[in-house]
């Protein structure tokens, strides 16, 4: 086994929530590679292979791969996609990947004036960094989701289909790509057509695939599928609809569809142990032909369904949702918002009854802002960020929590180091002017569960992006391992922040506004 070997860098210092545990902390201005304690680093082979599938990696949005990743991390190569004729690139969103390739998602030129752009797609070759293809069909509205891969069954004749891997983008329509040639072409033309449609168009939010089935969401009520959540089987047969509510396509009667606006503001999906589970803000206002006495279709909340059948597993969980979800077997992981006071929360909720409150963190203080991502959960941690606006340790500060008890949180610094917490411009994700980089998307933090000492023992690292550049963090201690700018790291400090970290086997993407770049040792 060949070991590579570098300097690790280990400050010691305390911070806390209330009275917490103890805590790494570091100066910000430390360059990429710097004196001080320093330890043996070591680096056996990766034998991780997972792919990273959807926001979060997997269903369980657990932000967590078997891959590794050490340090020091360089450039292997960098990717800035290229419109075609009569079309400009609008910015880049976020991208998955697997060992065959890294799916860029990025935003095209929309097809008029003053609209959300165009949800563009791009298979990229892991080795060589160069485009396999790519797809920039011209619509409009695109709001940034995370695409997800789907394995799908396509008729190819004589009523046989044939198993095949794909790509479904949930932006103004839900379409499967093929993860091996991109798009269809048909009759000589030039428009690229998915390999499945499930909705043509004003359908946006998040998705994923439960290994059977494709669950996306439609958080907006518009010219196109009803707000809610729906089920898919491989061959793009509707199977399940829940939490519904729209009329377009149909006849709108009154007073029941009264609601103009129809939206959930976060549409947060997870699932595991055969049960999907959504985190909502919904808000439904009425303008004309309004009843007082008609109830609004949903209130906010925690929901969870049987994926088969959609039985409730529990009535709604009354709450105001401050972060997405993640999910590992029956407890639920998320920050919550108390809308009397204001103050956020860690807390973990019981998935197998009633979604009851199995641990409730001391409030955040008040200086300190929240950020959408999910917990990630890995080594039997589970982990958030918030940002520190005052005092010595004003920056990024990371909690880790005890995944099954909660629990004192082992705390950590990271002084000077912003933009882990991704500003979001207010709370209306669905506001075009955060499109494509709305902060209700982004994510900062990525875990890499297989990485392995000299020993061929575990120690999973964290990977995590920021406006000053990357930090790779020991997940058992949060002691910061390796640090460099984007500058040292990228070659430019141009495109704004490093962001959406994804990990597969030895490799870790990531972006910024204008390139996707994929790091190694």
């Amino acid at each position: 086994m060949t070991l590579r070997t570098r300097g690790v860098v280990l400050l010691l210092s305390a911070v806390g929530l209330g009275a917490c545990g103890g805590s790494t902390e570091e100066p910000s201005s430390l360059p990429p590679e710097s004196s001080g304690v320093i330890a043996s680093a070591v680096v056996p082979p990766c034998t991780g292979t997972n792919a990273w599938a959807t926001m979060g990696h997997d269903g369980r949005r657990s932000f967590t791969s078997d891959g590794c990743a050490w340090h020091p991390l360089t450039k292997l190569w960098e990717f800035a996609p290229t419109a075609g004729a009569g079309r400009s690139v609008q910015g880049v969103e976020r991208a998955v990947a697997d060992t065959d390739g890294v799916y860029l998602a990025w935003n095209s030129n929309p097809n008029y004036v003053g609209s959300g752009g165009s949800p563009a797609l791009e298979k990229i070759a892991p080795a060589t960094g160069a485009s396999v293809w790519s797809v920039d069909r011209q619509l409009n509205d695109n709001r940034g989701h995370w695409p997800s891969f789907f394995a799908y069954e396509k008729l190819v004749g004589g009523g046989v289909y044939e198993a095949r891997d794909g790509v479904v983008r949930n932006d103004d329509g839900i379409r499967t790509w093929s993860k091996q040639f991109g798009a269809n072409y048909y009759s000589g033309g030039t428009t690229p057509y998915a390999e499945y449609e499930q909705a043509n168009n004003d359908s946006w939010g998040q998705s994923l695939s439960d290994g059977t089935r494709l669950w996306v969401y439609n958080q907006l009520h518009y010219h196109g599928p009803k707000l809610g959540l729906r089920s898919f089987d491989k061959r793009g047969n509707l199977l399940l609809e829940l939490n519904t509510y729209g009329y377009y396509g149909g006849t709108r009667v009154f007073p029941q569809h009264q609601w103009d606006t129809a939206e959930d503001r976060l549409g947060s999906i997870a699932t595991d142990n055969g049960f999907i589970y959504l985190a909502a803000i919904y808000n439904f206002q009425c303008s004309t032909n309004c009843s007082a006495t008609e109830p609004r279709p949903f209130a906010s909340g925690l929901f969870g369904w049987d994926l088969a059948t959609g039985t409730p597993r529990w009535p709604r969980v009354a709450l105001e949702p401050a972060s997405n979800i993640s999910v590992a077997g029956n407890r639920i992981y998320l920050l919550e918002r108390d809308l009397a006071t204001g103050t956020v929360t860690f807390n973990i909720r019981n998935a197998g009854y009633n979604g009851a409150s199995l641990f409730r963190s001391p409030p955040f203080p008040s200086s300190q802002i929240t950020g959408y991502q999910a917990p990630v959960l890995v080594g039997g941690r589970a982990i958030i960020a918030v940002q520190e606006s005052s005092g010595p340790n004003a920056g990024t500060v990371l909690y880790s929590f005890d995944a099954l008890s909660g629990g004192t949180p082992l705390t950590a610094a990271l002084p000077g180091v912003y933009d882990v917490i991704v500003p979001y411009y207010g709370r209306d994700l669905l506001d075009f002017s955060t499109t494509p980089f709305a902060g209700k998307r982004s994510t900062s933090i990525a875990a890499a569960s297989g990485t392995k000492d000299a020993s061929g023992a575990s120690v999973p690292t964290l990977v995590i992006t920021s406006r000053t550049g990357l930090h790779v963090v020991a997940v058992s201690t949060l002691a910061t391992l390796w640090i460099a700018t984007k500058l040292a790291l990228v070659g430019t400090a141009d495109g704004g922040s490093l962001r959406d970290p994804v990990i597969v086997k030895d490799r870790v993407y990531v972006v910024d506004r204008n390139k996707v770049y994929a790091l190694g040792l």
